[in-house]
């Protein structure tokens, strides 16, 4: 089955790249692709007389805040339960009186 590989083109600021990538993992190369493409209009509007070049690489960076506050609050979730969680437990004992 040659771990389900195939080629994809991806098309970001008018260079177009084929991609190996696992079959599974194609909607999320396809999502990746529309989010790049998503900043690219929106700076090349807001900077249209900056090149090709800084549009990308302030859309990467753009990308990169948006992971790390994913990341972010991923890390806090499980805190977050576990104040929720003692917040309950004293909720039941304060209500035992």
């Amino acid at each position: 089955m040659k771990d389900d590989k195939f080629t994809i083109n991806v098309q970001i600021g008018g260079f177009r790249m084929p991609l190996s990538i696992l079959r599974k993992d194609e909607e999320l190369y396809r999502k990746a692709e529309k989010l790049v493409v998503k900043y690219m209009d929106i700076y090349q509007k807001q900077y249209n007389q900056r090149a090709t070049e800084e549009i990308l690489i302030m859309v990467a960076f753009q990308i990169a805040v948006i992971v790390s506050k994913q990341e972010f609050c991923e890390d806090t979730v499980p805190i977050a339960e576990k104040i929720q969680s003692l917040d309950d437990e004293l909720k039941a004992l304060l209500s035992m009186d």
